[in-house]
């Protein structure tokens, strides 16, 4: 299963893409950021500069925020405190809902929340993890959706998720949910210019030094190489062709015929730019699918070894434990999945 790729607008229906609309009260938007435990330190941080500098460009209006959270009182991510308000059921709500992702990230604390948002028409976005916690509530998707590129294989895996986005972010049902990590800043830039006159979204770009945002509709870079403009050509279509093959790995002598070089320039480029070999760093992009997927699913750790290139559970465990440090029967009770 595959991900819907988009560089246009779909066409769906009007009332499952309408983008709902800023409640201005008195001269305020009033903003929920709802963070958890482990939360994503650079969305956060993306969320409120752009809010803090809006209020700096202009004083027709006043854009307030506050962070909610199921956990008040101060939360970690391991490097950064912050101090949320208790999230009452449903109730107390603002003019928009902002979810940030991160590894603590879960929908039992915020779903309410945004079914009561999307009744009163009101903006709510979901960043990254956020996004995924989201489409895994539904149980299947009948809207456009776009979530981090790296959970789209994760969710196919789980469930019937093959019409998923790929574009940096998607309107449905009076949601936008988003790729986040460093788009979140664009995100929240174009979210609020919606408030704000040319002149303002000008003013706005230059204090966030931003010469450009990227549109919603955008594709995301997806992968160690795709949309990457930091690596050599040739590296770029082998890592991509890396990402491809993971359940059917290639070898290296049918890699480099399909890349377009010889082993030994391929096994150059690779030692100058990543310090690695092609086949530690396809053995690594392997193991890290499967380490998301021992976290993230429930499948069987044989079907986990299949999905991701292993004949069997024995010859991914010992790879595996090189790489991280515990087996994978080990990472799966550690997250208490049995």
């Amino acid at each position: 299963m595959t991900a819907q790729k988009r560089s246009d607008p779909p066409h769906v229906d009007a009332a499952v893409s309408a983008r709902p609309t800023f409640e201005i009260t008195e001269g305020e938007v009033r903003f929920e950021i709802f963070v958890q435990p482990n939360f994503n330190q650079l969305e956060l941080s993306s969320v409120t500069s752009v809010l803090e500098a809006a209020n700096e460009i202009q004083n027709r209006l006043t854009l307030r925020w506050t962070m909610c959270s199921d956990t008040p009182g101060l939360l970690s991510n391991g490097n950064f405190l912050v101090r949320a308000e208790p999230a009452i059921k449903s109730d107390f709500l603002k003019d928009c809902l902002i979810v940030v992702g991160g590894k603590g990230c879960a929908a039992s604390g915020w779903i309410r929340r945004v079914r009561a948002m999307q009744t009163l028409k009101k903006p709510v976005i979901l960043f990254s993890d956020a996004a995924t916690e989201y489409t895994k509530s539904l149980g299947q998707v009948d809207h456009p959706i776009a979530v981090h590129w790296r959970d789209i294989p994760i969710l196919n895996e789980i469930g019937d998720f093959s019409d998923l986005s790929t574009s940096l972010a998607e309107y449905g049902r009076g949601v936008l949910t988003c790729s986040g990590q460093g788009y979140a800043l664009e995100a929240t830039f174009n979210l609020v210019s919606e408030l704000l006159n040319p002149q303002e979204r000008s003013d706005l770009a230059s204090i966030l030094v931003m010469d450009t945002a990227r549109g919603f509709h955008r594709e995301q870079p997806k992968g160690a190489a795709q949309g990457n403009t930091f690596l050599e050509g040739h590296l770029q279509k082998a890592l991509n062709l890396m990402e491809e093959t993971i359940e059917e790995p290639l070898s290296i002598v049918e890699l480099t015929k399909r890349v377009g070089v010889s082993t030994r320039q391929l096994e150059r480029l690779f030692k100058i730019q990543l310090n690695s070999s092609p086949a530690k760093t396809y053995r690594q992009i392997r193991l890290n699918r499967a380490r998301s997927l021992i976290v993230e699913t429930r499948l069987s750790l044989l079907d986990i070894a299949l999905a991701c290139g292993f004949s069997n559970t024995s010859a991914m465990a010992a790879p595996f434990r090189q790489a991280f440090g515990v087996s994978p029967s080990q990472l799966r009770s550690e997250k208490g999945q049995g």
